[in-house]
């Protein structure tokens, strides 16, 4: 097949630190072409993945972005996977889809979402889910643990970083904090006040560091309180060989340790009775298998394919006159003709 993904103008593909749609793209892209697929990927400007044609998008409006797209966009395409939303909306006439990698999405065909719960809660079951996957042989897997404990992602209320601190606190852990200050108001008032030798925050990390910082931890603290749609970072870590704990009300979190209900927590205090007991967690190769067999970039490209074959057979995709990119497309036509 020849697919066009769509990525965001945010970060390029892959991204260096931080960022989880990109990195998906970047996976499902590469292991698309592994397969024989051509792939034609828009994204960010100093995108490397290893796709069939790679187009940057020449600026950050979204209008030039999405007629840049329709100019370049190779006319035997067979599907589009839209990662961002600009060409899914505008209705072009190729099968297409529309990947959410938070919550609901609305004014697309076919939307699909990183999980069952964010489906079925946002969603309200219009379209599909599809797992998020990483190329766990990325992943470095160590079975001996250094004594810290682990916050990987952005410090924000949300994401519960000051819940973290407090695990650390009551159980006298050593907590490393990693990632990007996205509420400066939130870390000088719930975080920095304790930061000591103990609890260390050391900034937005990537690449090797981030792989060795996962792989060393004893233990990775997922303590989102919103409604998580996935949590790339749950696999990350398992991929490492290292358990990780989250709270069963942090949306789909519960869904994706599924197979491993042990690491689910019910508060924070359930969370800092099992960081005192880590002779209860999977072992270190239990949760890189959980991952290998459940969340790895071949289940997912699996799965996507499956999805694209379904909705091409089964005529799912529907092609409507007079939509945004038609329109566009008669704008353009008669300004080449003059």
């Amino acid at each position: 097949m020849k697919i066009a993904q769509i990525s965001t103008n945010t970060l390029p593909v892959p991204p260096k630190d931080y960022g989880g749609t990109q990195r998906e793209v970047h996976y499902l892209t590469e292991e698309l072409v592994r397969r024989g697929h051509k792939v034609i990927l828009f994204a960010k400007k100093g995108s490397t993945a290893r796709s069939t044609q790679t187009f940057e998008y020449p600026s950050n409006d979204r209008n030039e972005q999405l007629a840049f797209i329709m100019k370049n966009l190779p006319s035997d395409v067979d599907f589009i996977h839209d990662h961002y939303g600009i060409v899914a909306s505008s209705n072009p006439p190729i099968p297409t889809i529309r990947s959410s990698h938070s919550k609901g999405v609305a004014g697309v065909q076919i939307p699909v979402y990183v999980s069952k719960t964010i489906l079925r809660k946002y969603g309200k079951n219009k379209g599909f889910y599809v797992h998020n996957g990483i190329r766990v042989e990325d992943y470095r897997f160590r079975k001996k643990k250094k004594g810290y404990l682990l916050f990987l992602g952005r410090i924000i209320k949300q994401k519960g970083v000051h819940l973290a601190v407090e695990v650390a606190r009551k159980t006298g852990k050593e907590l490393i904090l990693a990632g990007p200050i996205n509420d400066k108001k939130y870390f000088n008032s719930k975080i920095k006040p304790y930061l000591n030798n103990k609890i260390r925050y050391i900034g937005s990390v990537g690449g090797r560091k981030k792989m060795d910082l996962l792989s060393r931890a004893s233990c990775v603290l997922f303590t989102s309180t919103w409604d998580e749609p996935f949590g790339l970072v749950l696999i990350e870590a398992l991929a490492s060989g290292t358990p990780v704990l989250g709270f069963r009300k942090g949306g789909a979190v519960p869904e994706v340790l599924n197979g491993m209900p042990q690491l689910l927590c019910s508060s924070t205090k359930d969370m800092i009775k099992k960081v005192q007991k880590p002779s209860k967690f999977p072992t270190a190769r239990a949760c890189r298998a959980y991952v290998q067999k459940h969340f790895s970039d071949r289940s997912m490209t699996d799965k996507f394919l499956k999805l694209y074959k379904k909705i091409i057979k089964e005529k799912r995709y529907k092609i409507v006159r007079n939509t945004k990119w038609t329109k566009r497309k008669t704008k353009t036509h008669r300004k080449g003709l003059r």
